[in-house]
């Protein structure tokens, strides 16, 4: 990698130093990966047969010694921001088969199934909005709108639809999404905004 004082290790220094470094993998020297075709971590003694399963305690009786497994019980909630006529469609969003969030693994490779800017959208609903697929719409939820091709999905449920959040440079999905937050977890409501798509009037 040009970095000269790194010298010239090979496979079995670099998995030596991890290893001398890592007690989960301490039992897991390299000749024993030759010789047994891999092992499966944690195995943090020479004499550990491996694990067939990472967090194995968990199924033992006594927890592997633990004092226990950090459960709490939570009522079941629906999302924060109900659909209403003025917003009837959820909008979900995720990643896209050959892209991995913010592009910085996948991005400077070119692939023929990348799509980015795209709504997917169940075809009942696109009848009843009267859309074509690759018509590009106005997309509105309570925070904001943008403007978008859509994309005639018949593997997506009717009422529900879908985009990436891979490409902000091409559509700004985070106009869009919701910003309520659970307070147990601190994790973001990104997945269940209210949305309405609106054709555009050609002026």
């Amino acid at each position: 990698m040009g970095y000269p004082e790194w010298g010239n290790p090979t496979s079995a220094d670099l998995w030596e130093e991890l290893r001398a470094l890592s007690p989960m993998h301490g039992g897991m020297t390299y000749e024993r990966l030759e010789s047994e075709s891999g092992l499966q971590w944690p195995c943090p003694t020479l004499d550990h047969p491996g694990s067939p399963f990472l967090h194995g305690w968990l199924w033992e009786d006594d927890l592997g010694g633990r004092a226990g497994a950090p459960f709490s019980p939570v009522v079941a909630q629906g999302p924060k921001e109900e659909l209403t006529p003025e917003f009837p469609l959820r909008l979900t969003t995720g990643r896209a088969l050959d892209s991995y969030n913010t592009g910085v693994q996948s991005g400077s490779l070119d692939s023929p199934i990348r799509y980015g800017n795209a709504l997917d959208i169940n075809p009942v609903d696109a009848t009843r909005l009267e859309l074509a697929d690759g018509e590009t719409v106005r997309v509105t939820s309570p925070r904001g709108s943008v403007e978008m091709p859509v994309r005639i999905q018949p593997d997506i449920p009717v009422g529900l639809t879908f985009t990436t959040f891979h490409f902000p440079e091409l559509v700004d999905t985070n106009l869009l999404t919701n910003d309520a937050w659970d307070k147990r977890s601190g994790t973001a409501e990104f997945k269940a905004a209210s949305i309405r798509v609106d054709k555009l009037i050609n002026a």
